[in-house]
């Protein structure tokens, strides 16, 4: 942890009906006043008599370790139990400095390889493909920057992890289970195993909370914070860095802990929040009918629900609240702690007005038809966190969520279009942090967790044949641990989803009959993506004899991969941010890059990218 970084401290004394005593000491000095308790408790819901001492939003200031000794004494005699912290040395340095991180959900190295060929392929000048011969003109965004590694994201109890525990990795520099954010497991946490409702969300607002470093430099040091994304903002990863539960689910709470954030003696968290789920901050949908976005406009927020609304604030505006999507017909889950229906926002394919592949959904608005995309939102709020002067320190996370959520059904254009839009947001990150003299900002874009996507190759495929929506056919087949059922349409050659493998060649055709089967993976060539109006996002049309030829992925599961993350950093500490490191590693290095010791390496790193004599590759 960090000086003085926040942390509720519990220890569960198990089986215990009689206690007489009770101490911990931390590096042998005695902290016992800071506990209340004993608190019966019934842990791991077994009855038997449990009881639970507490002291909430512990700190401790000196750099180094500490011991922590809890004993309890009952006529079992003394129970005693050991604990390690490590507090890392911290201190903003004399000129502040400002974090951009980037998230792409589940952007694991197929995506962003996907989303590049996609992008880039397109013409750079009339019939000059961007990539020919193997090589590309100009690569992605997040592919110039030019500082690389890879990040392992495990969560403690499992290696296919989530986004509530890979965003509680970074946001406070320690690992916990899958689905709880930025809190410890306890041991109540089986009262709410089977589902979170209202009747057992306590024991889920329990665990112990750990302080995000959002809120750390808000509270020691005036920070400017900010959370933007294309989901609704209550979902997991954004949820991390401003709220603390058990479970991911209590968007209810997540909303109310944004507003009265238990860090910040109950005032909100982020100066800039932007994103979808409008609905879990409305009066007719939360079970305590509080209208968080009067609350929050009481507080001096600018409040705004479309896209004109954003393009047309004035940078000078203080805080912001922008919520750009609530489901038409939406009403309170059963289980009273969240809405039926979250309002994520639409996929960049669908804001495009591009035509959908047969095998995925027509875009669906309802009335939410102008939202912004993820660049628009990424400028606005930094504009506003760096203030009228820029000159506000901020940290600011970006999210382009739908990369996940798309993937989860195997919508290969919605997906792949998306990690378009965040590059496009890397874009304005970058241009900022160059524009800034002296440098004083870091970039990083990586990702929470992977999704098993995989590039297969490229094929031709007419539109007509690509955007068919009639099923060529549905077939279902049981390797003896259940059955998979799979509709096949005349996009398959394009996007397969399949537990089982899509044949290499004619004579197998063990796989998912295509409309037109074909040797996928061995087509010559490249793709030849359109973007006829420049805007960066290609068309996925043909016009003539152009456009036909498209990248082929498959999905494998339709859920998370456990594969390592890539990361590409750009601006001051950049240089930290290379080899294999873990998700809790991101915290530390922002941190260290945040005292403004980093100087000498960093003109090192500019000298070397700058020196003739060595290959200058990264951006080509």
């Amino acid at each position: 942890m960090l000086p003085d970084q926040r942390v509720d401290v519990v220890i569960e004394a198990r089986n215990l009906t009689d206690i007489s005593g009770f101490r911990v000491t931390a590096n042998n000095v005695d902290i016992t006043n800071r506990f209340r308790g004993p608190v019966p408790a019934d842990l791991d819901c077994d009855a038997t008599p449990d009881a639970v001492f507490r002291a909430d939003l512990l700190s401790f200031t000196e750099p180094g370790s500490v011991l922590l000794v809890a004993t309890v004494n009952s006529s079992r005699g003394t129970s005693r139990d050991v604990r390690h912290v490590l507090i890392v040395p911290f201190s903003v340095g004399r000129q502040p400095r400002n974090i951009i991180l980037l998230i792409g959900d589940a952007m694991g190295t197929s995506h962003r390889d996907a989303g590049r060929i996609i992008a880039r392929s397109v013409e750079t000048v009339p019939g000059v493909p961007g990539l020919r011969e193997g090589f590309f003109d100009r690569l992605l965004e997040m592919d110039q920057m030019p500082v690389s590694g890879m990040v392992m994201n495990y969560s403690t109890d499992r290696i296919i992890s989530d986004s509530s525990s890979t965003a509680t990795a970074w946001a406070v520099g320690n690992k916990t289970v899958d689905r709880s954010l930025s809190a410890l497991p306890d041991g109540t946490d089986c009262a709410w195993a089977k589902g979170l409702t209202l009747a057992n969300i306590a024991a889920a607002n329990d665990n112990p909370r750990v302080e995000s470093l959002w809120e750390y430099l808000k509270r020691k040091y005036n920070y400017r914070t900010g959370v933007v994304s294309s989901s609704n903002v209550t979902d997991a990863t954004p949820a991390a860095h401003g709220s603390h539960n058990g479970s991911r689910d209590a968007s209810f709470e997540i909303a109310r802990q944004y507003l009265e954030n238990p860090f910040l003696g109950n005032q909100p968290v982020f100066d800039v929040l932007l994103g979808g789920g409008k609905e879990d901050f409305d009066p007719d949908i939360r079970a305590d009918s509080r209208n968080l976005v009067y609350e929050f406009q009481s507080k001096g927020y600018t409040f705004m629900k479309t896209a004109t609304e954003l393009r047309g604030l004035d940078s000078s505006a203080g805080k912001l609240l922008g919520l750009f999507r609530r489901p038409d017909t939406v009403s309170r889950h059963s289980s009273g702690v969240r809405a039926s229906s979250r309002g994520t926002m639409q996929p960049a394919y669908d804001k495009l007005g591009l035509i959908r592949p047969g095998s995925e959904p027509l875009a669906s608005f309802g009335s939410w038809t102008d939202q912004p995309f993820l660049d628009e939102m990424t400028q606005k709020a930094i504009d506003v966190l760096s203030g009228p002067r820029r000159d506000q320190p901020f940290i600011l996370m970006v999210e382009g969520a739908l990369i996940d959520k798309q993937s989860h059904s195997g919508h290969a254009a919605g997906a792949l279009w998306d990690v378009i839009e965040l590059d496009k947001a890397v874009a304005v990150a970058r241009m900022w942090a160059r524009s800034r003299r002296p440098s004083d900002t870091l970039v990083i874009a990586t990702a929470d967790h992977d999704q098993t996507l995989t590039i297969i190759g490229v094929t031709d495929i007419s539109d007509r044949d690509l955007t068919d929506r009639t099923a060529t056919g549905t077939f279902a087949i049981n390797p003896g641990v259940g059955e998979q059922k799979i509709t096949v349409y005349k996009d398959v050659n394009t996007n397969v989803r399949a537990g089982v493998n899509y044949s290499a060649d004619s004579a197998g055709r063990n796989g998912p009959p295509a409309a037109v089967f074909g040797s996928i993976y061995e087509t010559d060539g490249f793709p030849d993506y359109l973007d006829a109006d420049g805007d960066g996002y290609p068309e996925n049309r043909q016009v003539g004899e152009k456009g036909q030829r498209r990248l082929v992925v498959g999905y494998r599961t339709g859920n998370h991969a456990g594969t390592s993350l890539p990361l590409t950093a750009e601006g001051v500490g950049a240089f930290l941010f290379t080899g294999y490191m873990d998700q809790t590693d991101l915290f530390f290095k922002m941190a260290t890059v945040l005292t403004g010791e980093t100087a000498e390496a960093d003109a090192l790193l500019e000298s070397i990218l700058g020196n003739p004599r060595y290959p200058r590759t990264y951006g080509k």
